[in-house]
């Protein structure tokens, strides 16, 4: 690789597991190196695999730090930015919410540490990931020096300068197409919108790496996991 070029991995939730993108370069130009997709939500797996590769730092479309009271200021900062695409953006309950081992109770917890607000089945139905990936960083070093949380809708509107039509429209689908033809050389990810969001996820770790990331939030949780989107 050339001077300021670094291997990067970006990661999105997949049906069940995860959709990788490990790319190399800058935030100028790039080239992909593999699409990968692994069936099951073990980060140990994924992390063993982002390690094997050389990565500099891994982008997850995951959250990384988990409030113990309140919401994430990080996520309030988000939807911010985004705008009228607020809704693109989950609000991340705290880790004993999470934690729950059903529904009903998680809603009764969220209405008991929210000042009496309730929790959707939506966000619900995202703590799989989000918990998985919560213990492993407890347990693995590596992981916690390398990963770093991030979000496609702003990677996009970062690297854009717009926030994009839904990644759902074929106007979305394609002018995220476009966006990362202009960036990463290569074969072009596969059909879905799972490997340009990990690609977009790589985009941000790549400025982060070479310290040129827009960072919202930063307050670390209670297990010392900072509280942050890098962008």
């Amino acid at each position: 690789m050339g001077s300021g070029e670094h291997v990067v991995v970006g990661v999105d939730g997949a049906r069940g597991g995860w959709a990788v993108a490990v790319v190399a370069g800058n935030p100028d130009r790039a080239r992909s190196l593999a699409w990968q997709r692994l069936p099951a939500l073990d980060p140990g797996a994924l992390f063993g695999l982002t390690r094997a590769a050389g990565s500099a730092a891994v982008g997850l479309d995951v959250p990384i730090g988990l409030p113990h009271d309140d919401w994430r200021p990080a996520d309030r900062l988000a939807k911010r930015v985004l705008g009228a695409a607020h809704a693109r953006v989950f609000l991340v309950p705290p880790r004993a919410v999470l934690r729950a081992p059903d529904y009903a109770t998680a809603r009764a917890r969220s209405r008991e540490v929210l000042g009496g607000k309730g929790l959707s089945a939506q966000t619900w139905g995202l703590r799989g990931p989000v918990l998985a990936v919560d213990e492993a960083l407890a347990e693995d070093a590596w992981a916690r020096e390398h990963a770093v949380e991030t979000h496609p809708e702003l990677s996009f509107a970062a690297m854009t300068g717009a926030v994009l039509p839904s990644k759902k429209t074929g106007p979305g689908r394609a002018a995220r197409v476009a966006a990362l033809a202009g960036w990463l050389e290569g074969p072009p990810a596969p059909p879905g919108d799972d490997h340009l969001d990990a690609a977009a996820c790589a985009w941000s770790a790549l400025r982060w790496v070479r310290g040129e990331a827009d960072v919202l939030g930063g307050e670390p949780d209670e297990r010392g996991l900072p509280q942050r989107i890098v962008v």
